[in-house]
């Protein structure tokens, strides 16, 4: 008995490396899963049941939360002119206009932010994980700190939070990513205490209440 005990615990730990290796496809995933539970390949998987006895066939949500490929490495957009920008934004706009169709009656659906408000926020995260928490992988990202004023202005008391802006020769280098979140960093720093949030959840909740603003 403790032999087989051991060549099924032996048999278990193989089959999760397996399961959990990048070269697994799909297919070869539920054929394997079946085998697990005793299963030839021409079955079906059985049904969940839930607690009380009855199939689980709906999530225990009924909002469902869909991240768009569209924002997939969005900092990477920051470059584009404005008509790239657009077909983008175009869409999303053909998704916001479908998306209800799929809403239940009674589910209100709060509108999608805009792709642009999205990469903001996620520009200005990396510009505070960077300098305020020194993350290491992040560190060629770094700018100097403005020098502060030798004497008392109206943004002095800022000036130390400030970042210097790079200099850019053409619009699509003022586009790029150290220009343009540099200087909507200073912009923040000058607005608000933002800069001083201790984490960085409350941060980009922040950030995101301050860019929606007029």
């Amino acid at each position: 008995m403790k032999k087989s005990n051991n060549g099924s615990r032996r048999w278990q730990d193989d089959l999760k490396i397996k399961l959990s290796g990048r070269s697994v496809g799909n297919k070869s995933w539920w054929t394997t899963l079946k085998q697990q539970q005793g299963l030839t390949t021409d079955d079906t998987i059985p049904p969940l049941f839930k607690s009380d006895g009855t199939v689980a066939t709906k999530t225990r949500t009924r909002r469902a939360q869909v991240r768009s490929l569209m924002e997939y490495a969005p900092l990477t957009w920051s470059s584009c002119p404005p008509s790239y920008l657009s077909l983008l934004d175009k869409v999303q706009a053909r998704a916001q206009r479908l998306i209800p169709l799929k809403a239940l009656q009674d589910q209100l659906l709060p509108p999608l932010q805009p792709l642009q408000q999205r990469r903001d926020v996620a520009g200005l995260c990396v510009v505070y994980k960077t300098h305020k928490q020194h993350v290491p992988h992040l560190a060629a990202l770094r700018q100097p700190w403005a020098r502060p004023h030798g004497h008392t202005t109206r943004t002095a008391a800022t000036r130390d939070h400030q970042l210097i802006v790079p200099f850019a020769r053409t619009e699509t280098s003022l586009r790029s990513f150290l220009p343009r979140y540099t200087r909507m960093w200073n912009r923040m720093v000058q607005q608000t205490q933002l800069h001083s949030t201790s984490s960085l959840q409350t941060f980009k909740s922040a950030v995101n209440a301050w860019i929606k603003q007029p």
